[in-house]
């Protein structure tokens, strides 16, 4: 600490400190433009200039370090003075032709030229030097007539984002910046997200979609609905026209600040989309009181009220529940929906329905990581925290996750972790995504050699005694047996099997045993294998190996994909456990809910999704009720989930646009977006946050846990199933959100602590969260593992399911993309997302293009064995020879029509990232 005099205030801060910040620290404001306490200091606009005792003239104070005895003058005559004339510099440059004027943003230069008793408008330019809305990019309005080159743009590209987009460019009155090598900002591998618009003080940089739209009456803090990473952000309201106008940074954010992605800052316009499902339909046979026409289509929509909607699912419900037995009726939740929500689906498919068929999309992304870790902690989740990793890992392993592209802001904090603190950073990934070029190594295994790959490199660290033998002997069991396994993967086999070289398996083996601690990150390319769970052991195995569990920096972190996947497992949105992991066959936890609930319960498991569409198909699920999701899109072999769904005897779907799957349903119940309901999301570092209603629902869209609520009260009421009405959990008289959260609380340990009161109080907790003064968990299993030891698991390569030959030459591995999401159902109604990424990519590499003469031609025909997809070329180095990649976020060329529903034989994962398939050049006639 060091004592400085500032304005006659006498103060002790901490050595290293500026004399901005200390200033601030003492409620001391100083004027600034080109500085943000986010960005590296730049000293450039000279507005922060302070006298300081013994200096010959001012100097910046943003860069000017605090020191012992230091006595400062942040405003006098002089310093009024220079500042009066630093503004009228920077104004009569800056020209403001006012199309923002009634938007309400705040402008820094304007704001410091009035509080100087200097009037902007009279001050600025007379007319515009630049074409205003410069840049075609459909995100960000450039006008550079309103820049006045304080940096932040170029800072905030670089420090924040990591991208590198703007510069500067010419010369003294001519300087400007500019995108990349002066082109247009997507030109020069702008992301789209933002941050240069959250940074910029003057509007010069602006939210292009947002131009124009008028203040808001009302800003609402909520999270977002895109991916797992959690972003929270506060939305802009039009009340009188009931409209979000646009999404701002909140600083306050726990997990991403001022950080967003695409997505989340502008991908929300498809909320007012004309698709939006605003009335409930049914199908005209069931108002008729007919059977449903045999030749497979089930005739006219017809828009219904609410009960007569309600009365008809009920009905056929508890009828399949009657007539065929609770089984024959199939579950799927959500993690597109809140908590609360999820609890409620669990709620009705064990209590109302008296079925364990209840399953949702974790069961196609991340059902092998929960497995996993159970079988080697005792606990399926993400074990340390994003910031965690990205401030104190030393070294970082990815393998299977497109970090950047999937969870945006996640990536952005691992590429500031290279660039700012130099942590070593580890790719396995078949293809060149961004993040390698971040990378110290980059290693391209064949697909489906995870195995392989994780073995050699414990074999090498084993061999290199860079284990941690004191964690293994305290906190592990079965080693023995697993380094017995280690034998067979030698580094002249192991680069046989994956392809990677020798050498490069020994350098990272190299960085993995001498820096610690080291953060491994995964996503779906280690869990959408027929051998996922073994995947997920084998990594768990290399962190045991390393001592890296329980540990800041640490840990086991898989990518949650969807905003609530995390929240919808916890809420017992599988068909193997109640909320909170309890298992449906433990006598304890069954009588536990059974009392709670008033009604025996099975204590059979149910039927995962990939086994219920299926069963489906063979007669076995007469009846479905789907919240939230679209097989049609997500599930693997499409011809095949579309046969099975055209079996059913009835099909309830919950949703807020006609889906794929839509087509296949009898009732359709229209449910609302994110920003017009209250609850939490659970993120993928386990932190419940607050979703909070910022519009009125649209139409006569009603939030899914009022139709939940009200569909369960009607089922109740009819039927053979009887509930006890005195046990503390049998009703549904819920009024708010809150209630279900304390219900969830009083039944999920783990949740044991969570109420909306909390969280309203600006708690951020992680659970487990044991009771309402716990404070929540950020890293897990410190000290001691969930289940007591860590278990060693010998794991042993198994090739894919399905082999490149003759017919099928090449390989097919999937994803997303960054600009879109899932099925495609919210992005594809996003204007800007899909101006940038408007229709179905095959990525392949140029010598199997030109291999398979494709001279010039754009378009594709891709086949398995299940079906073909004719889409658009994208030729690239990205992905190797021999395999190509492809999303399904596209109805119309989905790559799940190629995909094969091949399972993991303990989690039910398919193997979406290895398919058989031939590629052909398309020639239209």
């Amino acid at each position: 600490m060091v004592t400085v005099m500032i304005d006659g205030k006498k103060l002790e801060v901490p050595e290293g400190m500026t004399v901005l910040e200390a200033a601030a620290q003492a409620g001391i404001t100083i004027p600034t433009l080109c500085y943000h306490k986010d960005l590296s200091p730049h000293g450039g606009c000279r507005l922060c200039v302070v006298e300081v005792k013994g200096a010959r003239t001012p100097l910046a104070s943003c860069t000017l370090p605090v020191s012992e005895g230091m006595e400062v003058t942040t405003e006098s005559p002089a310093l009024r003075e220079s500042r009066r004339t630093i503004l009228q510099l920077l104004l009569s440059t800056y020209h403001d032709a006012g199309y923002a004027s009634r938007d309400g943003r705040f402008n820094e230069l304007e704001h410091w030229a009035r509080a100087y008793d200097l009037d902007p408008a009279s001050l600025m330019a007379k007319a515009p030097r630049y074409p205003i809305n410069s840049d075609p990019n459909p995100f960000v309005w450039v006008d550079l007539n309103k820049c006045i080159l304080c940096g932040r743009c170029i800072r905030a590209c670089a420090e924040v984002q990591g991208r590198f987009v703007w510069g500067l460019a010419e010369r003294g009155y001519e300087t400007r910046i500019v995108a990349g090598m002066d082109e247009t900002m997507l030109e020069a591998r702008c992301e789209s997200c933002g941050a240069c618009v959250a940074y910029c003080p003057t509007g010069a940089l602006d939210n292009k979609p947002s131009v124009g739209a008028g203040a808001p009456d009302k800003v609402v803090t909520t999270t977002c609905a895109y991916c797992g990473v959690g972003c929270q952000f506060d939305l802009h309201v039009n009340t009188k026209e009931n409209r979000i106008i646009r999404v701002v940074s909140n600083p306050s954010a726990p997990v991403n600040g001022m950080h967003l992605c695409v997505k989340g800052r502008y991908g929300y316009d498809y909320i007012h989309h004309p698709d939006r499902l605003l009335k409930p339909k049914v199908r005209a046979y069931l108002l008729k009181g007919e059977k449903r026409p045999a030749n497979g289509d089930r005739g006219p929509w017809v828009e219904v009220d609410w009960d007569t909607a309600l009365d008809i699912v009920a009905r056929k419900l508890a009828e399949t529940r009657d007539t065929y037995g609770p089984d024959s009726v199939g579950i799927l939740t959500s993690a597109k929906c809140t908590n609360e929500e999820n609890y409620l689906m669990n709620k009705l498919a064990r209590q109302v329905i008296g079925t364990n068929n209840i399953d949702h999309c974790a069961r196609l992304c991340h059902s092998s990581t929960v497995a996993g870790l159970a079988m080697a902690y005792g606990s399926g989740a993400m074990s340390n925290s994003m910031r965690d990793v990205a401030e104190k890992a030393a070294a970082i392993f990815i393998i299977g996750s497109n970090t950047t592209e999937q969870h945006p802001v996640f990536g952005t904090m691992l590429r500031q972790a290279v660039l700012k603190r130099g942590a070593k950073l580890i790719v396995a990934d078949p293809r060149r995504i961004d993040i390698t070029e971040f990378a110290t190594l980059h290693l391209q295994q064949r697909p489906g050699t995870d195995i392989a790959l994780l073995n050699g490199l414990m074999h090498i660290i084993v061999q290199n005694g860079w284990e941690d033998k004191t964690f293994i002997a305290e906190r592990t069991e079965n080693y023995e047996t697993f380094v017995e396994n280690l034998r067979d993967y030698t580094p002249e086999r192991v680069a046989a099997i994956t392809g990677v070289p020798v050498e490069q398996l020994y350098q990272a083996a190299e960085i993995m045993g001498k820096y610690r601690p080291m953060a491994v990150i995964w996503a779906m390319g280690i869990t959408q294998h027929i051998v996922g769970v073994q995947n997920v052991l084998t990594l768990a195995n290399l962190q045991m190996l390393l001592g890296n569990m329980g540990i800041p920096g640490g840990g086991v972190n898989p990518l949650r994909g969807q905003n609530n996947v995390q929240g919808a497992c916890d809420m017992g949105g599988l068909p193997d456990v109640y909320p909170g992991y309890q298992r449906v066959t433990a006598e304890e936890a069954r009588l536990k809910f059974e009392q709670a609930w008033g009604v025996s319960l099975s204590d059979k498991v149910g039927l995962a999704v990939t086994e219920m569409i299926p069963a489906a198909g063979e007669g076995k699920i007469k009846a479905m009720y789907i919240l939230g999701e679209n097989p049609v899109m997500s599930d693997p072999d499409t011809n095949h989930v579309r046969h099975c769904l055209e079996r059913l005897e009835f099909l309830a779907l919950q949703e807020i646009f006609p889906s794929e799957t839509s087509v296949y349903a009898d009732v359709l119940l229209p449910g609302v977006s994110f920003a017009e309901k209250e609850g939490t999301f659970t993120n993928t570092e386990r932190r419940i946050q607050r979703v909070r209603q910022a519009i009125q629902p649209l139409g006569e869209a009603r939030p899914d846990w009022m139709i939940i609520r009200d569909l369960a009260q009607r089922i109740l009421r009819q039927g053979q199933r009887k509930v006890n009405p005195e046990a503390p959990f049998a009703g549904w008289n819920y009024t708010d959100t809150a209630q279900i959260m304390d219900e969830v609380a009083a039944l999920t340990p783990i949740y044991a602590g969570v109420s909306h009161a909390r969280l309203e109080a600006g708690e951020s907790l992680q659970w487990p969260v044991r009771g309402k003064d716990h404070p929540g968990t950020p890293i897990l299993h410190v000290g001691q593992f969930t289940r007591g030891k860590g278990k060693f698991h010998p794991t042993v390569h198994v090739p894919p399911a399905e082999q490149p030959d003759e017919d099928y030459p090449m390989v097919l591995t999937t994803g997303r993309v960054l600009y879109h999401w899932h099925g495609g159902e919210m992005t594809r109604r996003s204007k800007g997302l899909l101006e940038v990424y408007n229709k179905p990519l095959i990525e392949i590499n140029p010598e199997d293009a030109q291999r398979i003469g494709l001279n010039g031609t754009r378009k594709v025909k891709v086949t398995s064995r299940r079906g073909s997809i004719i889409a658009e070329a994208w030729v690239t180095g990205r992905v190797p020879p021999g395999l190509i990649y492809g999303n399904f976020h596209f109805p119309e060329a989905s790559v799940n029509e190629l995909t094969l529903a091949a399972l993991d034989p303990i989690s039910k994962i398919p193997e979406y990232k290895v398919a058989a398939v031939r590629v052909e050049a398309y020639h239209t006639t």
